[in-house]
C-alpha cells in the first residue's frame, strides 16, 4: 500500500527531485560547454597547424620552382657541371616521389615533404657556386645539428664537430678535413642502422654494391624506409639520389682545393656545409622513424 503524505511532505519531494533534475540538467550542460570549448581549442590548434604545414609547403614549391628555374637558366661552369648535373638528376628523382606521394601514408608523405626542402636545398647550392656568390655566413655558421647527432651517435658527434671546425680561414687544407669529415658521418649514419646483417635478414636476395659482395646502399635505404612504414620505390630512389648528390660535392671539391683554397674555399664550403647539415638531417629523420 503506498505510503501516505502530507501535501507539504509532497511539495517537499516534488522540490528535491526538481533541484536533482537541476544539477543533473547543469552538469550535464557544463560538460558539454567544456567539451565544445576543448573541441573548438583542438580544432583551432588543428587549423593553425594545417596553416603553417600549407604555409610551409607553399614556401618550399616557391623556393624550389624559383631555384630549378635558376639552375636550368645557368650556363655550366666547368668546375661546377658536375654539381648543376646531379641537382636536375635530383629533381628529376624528386618528381616522381611528387607525381605519386598524394596516395602515400601520413608518414610517407612527410618524407615527400621534407624531399622537396632537400630538392631545393641542392639547388640553392649549386646556383650560390654556379653564381660565385657567398652564401649567409651568420646563417650558415648556425647549427642544432650537433645536439641532434649527439642523441643518435657521440662518434658520428664528433666527427661532424671535426668537419665544422675544419672550416677554418686558417686551416689550408680545410675542404680535404671538411670533405673528410662530413662525408664519413653521412655514410656511416646509413650504415650503422642499417647493417648488412639486418639487410640480409630482412631481404636475402637483395643488390648488391659495385665489388658484388657489400649490400647496396640503395638496399640499405630500402630498409630503413621499411621500418618507416614507407618502402615507396621513388622514395628510396630519391633518397639515393640525395646522398649521391651530397658525397658528388665532396668528390667535386677535393678535386679543386689545391692552390686556390684561399680564394674562395672557405665561403663555398660554408654554403656546402649548410646543404649537407641539411641532408643529414633529413637522414636523421629517417633514421629515427626507423628506431621508433
Amino acid at each position: 500500500m503506498p505510503r501516505k503524505v502530507t501535501p507539504a511532505q509532497y511539495n517537499r519531494m516534488v522540490n528535491e527531485h526538481n533541484r536533482k533534475v537541476k544539477r543533473a540538467v547543469d552538469t550535464y550542460n557544463r560538460e558539454v560547454t567544456d567539451y565544445n570549448r576543448k573541441l573548438k581549442r583542438a580544432v583551432d590548434e588543428h587549423n593553425r597547424e594545417v596553416r603553417a604545414y600549407n604555409a610551409r609547403v607553399r614556401a618550399n614549391r616557391q623556393r624550389l620552382n624559383a631555384e630549378i628555374a635558376r639552375v636550368n637558366r645557368q650556363r655550366s661552369a666547368t668546375r661546377y657541371v658536375t654539381v648543376q648535373t646531379s641537382t636536375i638528376a635530383l629533381h628529376t628523382a624528386y618528381s616522381h616521389v611528387d607525381e605519386q606521394s598524394e596516395g602515400w601514408n601520413a608518414r610517407g608523405q612527410e618524407l615527400a615533404d621534407l624531399a622537396e626542402a632537400e630538392t631545393a636545398n641542392s639547388a640553392q647550392l649549386a646556383n650560390t657556386l654556379l653564381d660565385g656568390t657567398a652564401a649567409d655566413a651568420e646563417q650558415i655558421e648556425e647549427t642544432s645539428l650537433t645536439d641532434e647527432l649527439s642523441s643518435l651517435s657521440l662518434d658520428l658527434h664528433n666527427r661532424w664537430e671535426g668537419a665544422r671546425f675544419a672550416i677554418n680561414p686558417r686551416n689550408p687544407d680545410a675542404a680535404r678535413h671538411f670533405c673528410t669529415s662530413a662525408r664519413e658521418v653521412v655514410v656511416k649514419l646509413i650504415d650503422m642502422n642499417a647493417p648488412a646483417v639486418a639487410v640480409l635478414q630482412a631481404k636475402p636476395d637483395c643488390a648488391r654494391g659495385p665489388d658484388g659482395k657489400a649490400v647496396a646502399r640503395r638496399e640499405k635505404i630500402g630498409y630503413l624506409l621499411d621500418l618507416n612504414g614507407a618502402g615507396y620505390e621513388t622514395l628510396g630512389d630519391f633518397v639515393e639520389q640525395d646522398v649521391n648528390d651530397v658525397l658528388n660535392l665532396f668528390s667535386q671539391f677535393n678535386k679543386g682545393t689545391h692552390g686556390t683554397a684561399g680564394n674562395f674555399d672557405i665561403p663555398a664550403l660554408r654554403a656546402i656545409k649548410h646543404r649537407v647539415e641539411n641532408s643529414i638531417r633529413f637522414l636523421s629523420t629517417l633514421v629515427r622513424g626507423a628506431n621508433q
